[in-house]
C-alpha cells in the first residue's frame, strides 16, 4: 500500500533525472556546458567501433555477449503489473496498456541516451567514470545522484512489493510445496465451520472470503462467525514471504560485485519468460477452451518467437548457465509434479491445488491428431501389428485383484507397446445409491495394483446386470477407439472352476454370491470365449500358479517353452518374443520352440531344419526341438477342418509341417479317396457326427475317458486295389469326420509337456477350439487335464492373420 502511495514520487524524481542528464548531454554536445567535465572528454563518433579492454580487477576481456547479460536486468520489470493484478481495478485492461506502453517509452529512453551519450563523450570516460550521467547532468550532478538512489530505492521497493507477493501467492495455492511455511492455513471457499451467533448457539456455516453466511435458514442474517478476515491471512503471508525474499536477496549482495550476480539473474529472467511465452504458444497451439487472452493482438507464433529468441539468447550468453538453469527447472518441474501425485495419493490434496498441466493438453492434441489420420486404417500389416490388450480380471468388493497375475503378464507384454485397458466386472446398476461411489473406489484400488506391477493403461469397473459374457463382449467393443480398440484379450484360468462354475441353476445363484464378478457357470465362461473367437479378437487364458510379478528378475537359465502344434499365424511366438523382452525375462531368458509331430510321414530333421531357417528368417532368436506325439490326433484338438460347418472363422486349419509343406500326399491321392468314400456304404449305420444321434451332442461325442467312439467298417474290408490307396482312403476318413476333444488326447499331450518342459517358467500354446467339445464342461475337463500339474500355462489362440513377417 505504501510502495503505490510513494511511486508516483519515485517516478517524478527519475523523470526529472532523466530530463536534467538529457539537456545536459545535448548543451554538452553543443560546447555550451561541460559540468564535471573538460574539453578534451568532447569527443565525436569514438566509440562507433567496438573497444573491449580486459577488466582492471579480473583482467579478462568481455565480450558484446557479457556486456549485454550485465545490461539485460535494466530491461526487465515487464510482470510488474501482472504481480500485482490483485491491486488493479481493471487488471485486463490495465496490464496490457501499462506493459506495452512501459516497454516503449523505456526502449526509446535507452536507445536514445545510449546513443546521445556514446556520439559526444570520449571513450575512455565511459569505461572509467561509473556516474558520467551525473557529470553532465543541468543543471546540477546532485539532480541526477537524487534520481540514481530513487530509482534504485523505488525498484527495490517495487521488487520487494511484487516479488513475495507473487511469492506467497504460489506458497497459498501449494503449487510449490516446501514453500508452504510461508503461509497460514487460510480457510477455502465452501468449507464447512463451527461458529456462535449472536445468541450463543453454535451453528455450522460455510467459510467465504472474509465473510460467513449461516446454513440454517432458520437463523437470522446477522450471525457473527468468529473467523478470520482474508485480508489479515494474507498480510501475514504477505510479511513471511517479504522476509524470505529479503533473505535471499541479502545473499546474494555478500559477493561484494553486483557484476558477479547479473549474468546469473540474466539467466533465469530469460528461462521465466521464454517459458511464460511458451505455455501461451501450447494453450493457443491445443486451442484451449480454458485459455482465453483478451488481448486482441496476440499471437501464438509471435509467442513462439519470444520463446526462441529467450531460449536462444540465453545460450548465446553462456550456454554452460542456461543448461545449469534449465536443469534447476527440470528439477523443481519434477519435484511439483511428484509431489502432487503423492498428496493425490494420500487423499490429502484439496482441489483448489490441482490447477491443470499443459502438457495434457499437448497430448490430448496430439493423440485426437493421430487419431484422426489413422481412421480407417484399422487392419495394419504384420509388421505394425502390436497387440492391443483388454485383461478381465476379478475383484473383491473393495477392488482388490483376485488374480494378480494376469496384472503381471499384462505388464510384461508392454513391450508391444500396445494399449492396455483393465476391467473388473461386477453385479449391480447405476440406478443404485452409492454404486457410481464404489465403482470409483474399486477403479482406485485396481490402478494402485496396476502401477504397483508397473502396467501403464486405463482401468474400468463395469457394474451390470447382464449375463457375464454380454458384459465382456460390450466391454471389447466399447473399449478403445479406432485402431487402438483391444485386440487381444487376456483372461485367468479359473482353476476352482468345479466349485464356482456350476452348471446347476439352484448352485449358481450361491456360487454369484460368493463372488458376485465371476462367470456364473461354466457356459458362461465357454460363451465368453466362443464369442471372443467370433469377434477376431486374438484370446489368451493364463494358469499363473507361480507366475513372477513384474518386480522380479527370472534366473538365468530359465525357459519359455513353445508347443507348436498348427499354424496359428505365428502368435504363439510372437507374444512369447515379446514377453522375452521384458525386464523380468530378457537377462538370462531362452526360448524353446517344441515342434510336435503327429504323422508318421513327417521327418523330424527336415521340419526342424525348415523351423530353424523360418525363425531365423523372423529374427527371433530360439531352439528348435522335434518332438513326437503320433497315433493321438493333437492336431485336430487345435485346427478345424475345411468342411466343419461349426468351425468359426479365423481358427487355424493347416499343422506346422502343412504350412512348410512338408506334408506328403497330394492331391491326387484326396481325389481318389473321396471317390472311393463315396462310392462306399457303412453297412447301414449312421455315419459319424452327421446321422442320427442316439447319445452323442452338437455333432460331437461326449467327452469322457470312458467313451468310445461307434466302430465302422475295418479298412480291410473296404474294396482297394492298393495299400497305398488304402491308406489315403483311412487318411481322408478321417478328415471328414468331425473329430471330439477327448481327454486321452488331453492326458498324453500333458504327459508330453511335463517330460520336456517340467523345468520350465512359462509353456505357452494354442488353446482348444470349443465348437470341438459336446458341451462347456468338456471343454473345461480338457483344457484342465491339459495343464494338469504345470504351473505356468499360457494358452492363445489367433484370428487367422499373419502376425509374424520378414518385412522390418
Amino acid at each position: 500500500k505504501y510502495v503505490t502511495r510513494a511511486a508516483n514520487f519515485f517516478l517524478g524524481v527519475v523523470g526529472l533525472s532523466i530530463l536534467s542528464i538529457m539537456v545536459g548531454a545535448m548543451l554538452f554536445a553543443a560546447g555550451c556546458y561541460d559540468g564535471s567535465l573538460s574539453e578534451e572528454d568532447r569527443v565525436f563518433h569514438d566509440n562507433l567501433h567496438p573497444n573491449y579492454r580486459p577488466d582492471s580487477s579480473t583482467g579478462d576481456t568481455p565480450t558484446f555477449w557479457d556486456l549485454v547479460a550485465l545490461f539485460y536486468p535494466a530491461m526487465t520489470g515487464i510482470l510488474a503489473g501482472t504481480n500485482r493484478s490483485s491491486k488493479l481495478a481493471t487488471p485486463n485492461r490495465s496490464i496490457p496498456k501499462g506493459t506495452i506502453g512501459a516497454i516503449g517509452v523505456t526502449t526509446l529512453l535507452y536507445l536514445f541516451q545510449t546513443w546521445l551519450l556514446g556520439s559526444v563523450v570520449s571513450n575512455e570516460i565511459l569505461i572509467h567514470n561509473k556516474l558520467v550521467v551525473a557529470a553532465i547532468a543541468f543543471p546540477s550532478p546532485v539532480v541526477a545522484k537524487l534520481g540514481v538512489v530513487t530509482a534504485c530505492v523505488g525498484a527495490a521497493l517495487q521488487c520487494m512489493a511484487g516479488g513475495p507477493q507473487l511469492l506467497g501467492a504460489i506458497a497459498a495455492d501449494d503449487a510449490i510445496p516446501f514453500l508452504k511455511f510461508l503461509t497460514r492455513k487460510k480457510r477455502r471457499r465452501n468449507d464447512l465451520i463451527k461458529a456462535t451467533n449472536t445468541k450463543g448457539v453454535e451453528v455450522l456455516g460455510l467459510d467465504g472470503i472474509g465473510l460467513s453466511r449461516s446454513l440454517d435458514k432458520s437463523l437470522p442474517l446477522n450471525v457473527d462467525f468468529e473467523s478470520e478476515a482474508s485480508e489479515k491471512v494474507e498480510a501475514e503471508n504477505s510479511k513471511r514471504a517479504v522476509w524470505f525474499s529479503w533473505g535471499i536477496a541479502s545473499l546474494g549482495t555478500l559477493l561484494g560485485n553486483i557484476d558477479h550476480i547479473t549474468p546469473i539473474l540474466t539467466m533465469f529472467y530469460l528461462i521465466m519468460y521464454g517459458g511464460i511465452n511458451f505455455c501461451c504458444f501450447l494453450l493457443a497451439w491445443v486451442d484451449s477452451p480454458g485459455f482465453r487472452p483478451q488481448f486482441k493482438y496476440f499471437s501464438k507464433g509471435i509467442a513462439l518467437l519470444g520463446f526462441l529468441w529467450c531460449i536462444g539468447l540465453a545460450f548465446v550468453i553462456s550456454w554452460q548457465m542456461a543448461s545449469l538453469a534449465l536443469g534447476l527447472v527440470y528439477v523443481i518441474f519434477k519435484y511439483i509434479r511428484l509431489s502432487s501425485g503423492n498428496r493425490l495419493e494420500g487423499g490429502g490434496s484439496s482441489p483448489g491445488a490441482d490447477w491443470g498441466e499443459v502438457i495434457d493438453s499437448v497430448k490430448y492434441k496430439l493423440t485426437t491428431a493421430v487419431l484422426a489420420r489413422v481412421t480407417g486404417s484399422e487392419n495394419f500389416h504384420a509388421k505394425n501389428w502390436m497387440p492391443q490388450i483388454l485383461t478381465v480380471v476379478d475383484t473383491d468388493d473393495g477392488g482388490y485383484p483376485l488374480q494378480s497375475e494376469v496384472l503381471a503378464l499384462a505388464a510384461q507384454l508392454q513391450k508391444g507397446r500396445g494399449l492396455n485397458v483393465v476391467i473388473s466386472i461386477k453385479d449391480g446398476s447405476f440406478l443404485g445409491d452409492g454404486v457410481f461411489e464404489k465403482s470409483q473406489h474399486c477403479k482406485t484400488t485396481l490402478k494402485k495394483f496396476m502401477e504397483k506391477e508397473r502396467l501403464t493403461g486405463y482401468a474400468k469397473v463395469i457394474f451390470s446386470e447382464e449375463n457375464y459374457p454380454e458384459t465382456v463382449w460390450n466391454a471389447v467393443m466399447n473399449s478403445g477407439l479406432g485402431p487402438v480398440s483391444p485386440n487381444t484379450v487376456l483372461m485367468s484360468w479359473v482353476t476352482d472352476w468345479k466349485k464356482l462354475l456350476t452348471q446347476d441353476e439352484d448352485d449358481s445363484a450361491a456360487a454369484f454370491s460368493e463372488n458376485d464378478n465371476k462367470a456364473r457357470t461354466v457356459d458362461d465362461y465357454a460363451n465368453t470365449l466362443k464369442g471372443l473367437i467370433n469377434m477376431r479378437r486374438v484370446v489368451c487364458i493364463l494358469k499363473g500358479l507361480s507366475f513372477p510379478q513384474s518386480r522380479d528378475k527370472m534366473p538365468r537359465g530359465s525357459t519359455i517353452d513353445i508347443y507348436w502344434v498348427v499354424d496359428d499365424g505365428g502368435i504363439c511366438l510372437l507374444m512369447s518374443y515379446i514377453l522375452s523382452r521384458s525386464t523380468v525375462w530378457r537377462a538370462g531368458v531362452k526360448i524353446r520352440v517344441f515342434v510336435v509331430l503327429t504323422d508318421a510321414d513327417e521327418n523330424p530333421q527336415v521340419v526342424e531344419h525348415a523351423v530353424v531357417d523360418f525363425l531365423q528368417q523372423m529374427r527371433i532368436d530360439a531352439v528348435v526341438i522335434t518332438v513326437d506325439l503320433q497315433n493321438a490326433s493333437l492336431q485336430d484338438d487345435f485346427r478345424a477342418d475345411p468342411w466343419d460347418k461349426n468351425c468359426p472363422s479365423g481358427v487355424p486349419t493347416l499343422t506346422v509341417c502343412e504350412k512348410f509343406g512338408l506334408k506328403k500326399g497330394g492331391d491326387d491321392d484326396d481325389l481318389t479317396v473321396a471317390s472311393s468314400l463315396a462310392s462306399y456304404t457303412y453297412g447301414g449305420l449312421p455315419s459319424p457326427c452327421n446321422g442320427s444321434k442316439p447319445f452323442w451332442h452338437n455333432s460331437c461325442m461326449p467327452c469322457t475317458l470312458e467313451s468310445t467312439p461307434p466302430t465302422f467298417p475295418t479298412v480291410n474290408n473296404m474294396p482297394f486295389d492298393n495299400n497305398h490307396e488304402r491308406g489315403s482312403m483311412m487318411r481322408q476318413r478321417q478328415k471328414q469326420q468331425p473329430r471330439c476333444l477327448s481327454l486321452g488326447t488331453a492326458k498324453k499331450f500333458n504327459n508330453l509337456i511335463r517330460r520336456h518342459s517340467s523345468p520350465a517358467s512359462l509353456v505357452v500354446t494354442h488353446l482348444p477350439l470349443l465348437h470341438k467339445a459336446s458341451e462347456s464342461v468338456d471343454f473345461m475337463e480338457y483344457v484342465e487335464t491339459m495343464m494338469n500339474h504345470m504351473n505356468n500355462v499360457l494358452l492363445i489362440l489367433g484370428t487367422g492373420v499373419e502376425y509374424l513377417t520378414t518385412v522390418a
